[in-house]
């Protein structure tokens, strides 16, 4: 499925909220599983308010802009807890 067929069909009441921690984890693992098998060569999408969007890129190519350092891994740092067989850093 597209970004553009996703566009239309996900309602959420809640879009002036910010992410509760545990929804911030998931979105990561999310991002993660999105990459690893929906990413061919670069996906590009509009997300947020309508009024002031966030243009997203995801791509295979090296950085677009500049080092690969200046690209954290989401929770990298952080000490890791084992609560289930999949891995946030593996793409979950």
């Amino acid at each position: 499925m597209s970004a553009n067929e996703h566009r239309g069909g996900m309602h959420n009441e809640r879009h002036d909220e910010r992410l509760s921690d545990e929804e911030l984890e998931l979105f990561v693992q999310y991002l993660h599983r999105f990459a690893n098998h929906d990413v061919d060569i670069s996906v590009r999408m509009e997300a947020g308010d309508p009024e002031h969007p966030v243009y997203v890129l995801f791509g295979r190519d090296y950085p677009p802009v500049g080092e690969a350092s200046d690209y954290p891994r989401p929770f990298a740092g952080r000490r890791r807890q084992v609560t289930s067989k999949s891995d946030i850093n593996d793409g979950g």
